[in-house]
Order: structure tokens, then sequence, then C-alpha cells
């Protein structure tokens, strides 16, 4: 290495390493501060059709099926569905309006004498997708 190099080499390096040349270490803050926003989220429990009574009228030939209920506190009902659960296992479903608060149906005579029965709930739905069904009713028949 020539003298040249040498003379300016050693005042540089020891300059650096002095910290006289306006060399700092690398630093940084952070003083700008945001509030995270609240977030709330609200469940609801979706409240089965209240005091679902049944009923079954009898005649020679035919029969008529009905049931009435209080309407549902949930918010958002969007309809009802009736299940009718006859003892053989069948369950027929009717889908009715969320004004609804009753329903009934003519049925033959033989579905629901000696061994035939039926028995009654009442399913709220909602806007969200979620249902809750009543307590079935008591067991009808002819």
């Amino acid at each position: 290495m020539s003298i040249v190099r040498r003379l300016t080499l050693v005042p540089l390096a020891t300059l650096l390493a002095a910290g006289l040349l306006g060399t700092t270490p690398a630093q940084a803050s952070f003083g700008d501060g945001t509030a995270t926003p609240v977030m709330q989220m609200t469940t609801t429990t979706v409240a089965a059709p209240g005091t679902v009574k049944g009923s079954l009228t009898c005649g020679s030939t035919s029969a008529t099926m009905a049931a009435s209920w209080t309407a549902s506190t949930t918010p958002q009902v969007t309809g009802y569905v009736v299940s009718v659960y006859f003892n053989d296992g069948y369950v027929q479903t009717v889908p009715l309006a969320a004004t609804a608060t009753s329903w009934s149906a003519g049925i033959g005579i033989f579905y629901v004498t000696g061994a035939g029965t039926v028995q009654y709930s009442v399913t709220t739905q909602t806007s969200y997708g979620w249902t809750k069904e009543s307590a079935r009713t008591a067991v009808f028949h002819c």
C-alpha cells in the first residue's frame, strides 16, 4: 500500500471509529398512535312460538287439524312452519307467513282413527337462517 493511502486511511479510520464524521447508529421512533375502534357484537336467541295449541275436529268422513300459537318475540321473523307428526313416522310441513298465528287443514278420517294419530309443532324462521321449533302438542286422534 502506498504511503499516501496509508496517510489517508489511518486518520479516516480513526475519525470513523470516533464518530466524528457525523455518522451515528440508525435510530427510529414511533410517536403517532391511533385508537383501536371498539367493536361490539351481539347475538340473539331465537324464540320458538309461544303457547302452541293443537286440535282435531272429527267428522264422519273427514277431520280438521288445527294449531294456534303466539308470535315469536325474535327480531326479523320471516315465517313459521307447522309440522304435523303422524304416528307412522311421516312428517308433513306447511310454511306460513310471518304474521300467521294459526293454521288448519282437512284430513281424511282414515289417517286419524284407530291407531292413527297426529301431533303438531311450530317452527320460527328468521331472515338470518336461524330457526327454533316449539315443543310438540299432545297426541290427537278420532
